[in-house]
């Protein structure tokens, strides 16, 4: 392998980086992108080196800005920070045997090369500033979980949020535990059965990417966050309860509550996109749900439109995902622009506001770790309309004590804590 080679492996995460900056793309859409841009380039490599090459380069993203400006004084382009990358965190790259003349290379051509541990250990840094740049998070991102957290457990929370973990889900309504457990075993897939939920396994060691095993393409085993299992759990479906799904795609979420209804409930799922609509019947199809039992329709959530009040509502609304970082650390880059993030909550706010008209029940959640698109949400739409916050009936932690109305009776899924992505689950009633 070459110098070409390393240079082919940066400009590909110099494409993935753009692709994320400038489209707010998701890392895996980004690797996608690039992908068909550059498949002529990539013909007979193979595609890991590259993927991880660029997870690398996304995740130390801020750390990397910060070594930029350092050296150079600005921030410039990807291509930039791509090459500064290879120089200080190229440990993917050791195995090249040419690796050590490109980073020599690199040096010659930079204006100075510096420690990051002596930039670190400057005075001029307070603790919550070398926090963001060690963990490689935004720093308005850093000063607002410490507000909320203090500093020990957002370390805890970054440090957790910067690896990669998986939960699988067992189907049942394809497959028994047991059985999923012997074939994953069979797969060289290492599982632990969870204590909370009985249908949920964590990952604790495999061979191969998840997606490629066979379990998984058949729509035996899905993959999914605990937490994100625990929002349906909050809603606790039951068999002819009518319920409506507000943000319904891809259908993870859906699936679940025809597994645990064993395909008994009725639901009424929506989306405001007609491609993940799409998306979400292929989906549901795969997984074993009765489609008959759904009514799928392309339909904004913000506006009053069923016909009938129903039981019990889900709105799993859009959001930041500050709290998926853990499988797209492209969250990260996105959360640089506040303008962006700020946004969700009036989004968030209709939504919600409209399905608390039409539910008896209804169950808010959001997988991010910032209050704006959480506690401060529900309190809007407590103080406004005819409903009353009960607290979810699940593990997790009590709601940011700042805000006194409604903290004690919402809940926070915490990375470090409860081994999830981070989730506020909020619980309504409005019968």
């Amino acid at each position: 392998m070459s110098v070409r080679y390393i240079n082919l492996l940066l400009e590909f995460a110099s494409k993935v980086l753009y692709y994320i900056e400038r489209y707010k793309a998701s890392f895996d859409k980004a690797f996608q992108y690039t992908l068909d841009d550059m498949k002529d380039k990539l013909r007979g490599y193979s595609l890991k080196r590259f993927y991880n090459v660029s997870w690398s380069i996304v995740l130390n993203y801020y750390k990397l800005r910060f070594i930029e400006k350092e050296i150079y004084g600005s921030t410039g382009g990807t291509k930039r920070l791509t090459r500064l990358w290879a120089l200080y965190f190229g440990e993917e790259l050791e195995d090249i045997e040419c690796y050590s003349i490109f980073k020599r290379r690199i040096v010659k051509s930079i204006p100075k090369r510096i420690s990051l541990n002596d930039v670190l250990s400057k005075t001029s840094l307070n603790s919550v500033e070398k926090l963001a740049i060690e963990y490689s998070y935004p720093l308005w991102f850093t000063e607002l979980l410490v507000k909320l957290l203090g500093l020990n457990d957002t370390k805890m929370i970054m440090e957790c949020m910067n690896r990669e973990y998986y939960w699988l889900r067992v189907n049942t309504l394809k497959i028994d535990v047991d059985k999923a457990i012997k074939l994953l075993e069979d797969n060289n897939v290492v599982v632990e059965e969870d204590k909370d939920l009985w249908y949920m396994l964590k990952v604790i060691d495999f061979k191969k990417p998840l997606y490629e095993l066979n379990i998984i393409r058949e729509g035996k085993v899905v993959i999914q966050d605990k937490g994100s299992a625990l929002v349906v759990e909050a809603l606790k479906p039951q068999p002819h309860d009518i319920i409506f799904d507000a943000c319904a795609a891809p259908g993870i979420k859906t699936s679940l509550i025809m597994q645990l209804t064993e395909n008994k409930c009725r639901i009424i799922a929506a989306d405001i996109s007609r491609d993940r609509i799409k998306s979400m019947v292929k989906l549901l199809k795969l997984y074993g749900v009765k489609l008959e039992n759904i009514d799928i329709m392309v339909l904004d959530s913000s506006r009053n439109t069923l016909r009938r009040r129903v039981d019990k509502a889900l709105v799993d609304a859009p959001c930041s995902s500050s709290g998926t970082i853990s499988r797209d650390p492209a969250v990260k880059i996105h959360l640089n622009d506040i303008s962006w993030v700020k946004r969700f909550p009036q989004i968030q706010t209709r939504i919600l506001s409209s399905v608390v008209t039409q539910a008896d029940e209804v169950v808010y959640a959001t997988c991010s770790l910032i209050p704006w698109e959480g506690e401060e949400v529900v309190e809007s739409i407590v103080s406004r309309l005819n409903c009353k916050l009960v607290t979810p009936q699940i593990i997790g932690d009590s709601g940011y004590k700042y805000y006194r109305k409604v903290y004690t009776k919402v809940k926070r899924l915490y990375p470090h804590r409860h081994g999830v992505e981070g989730f506020f689950i909020a619980k309504l009633y409005t019968g």
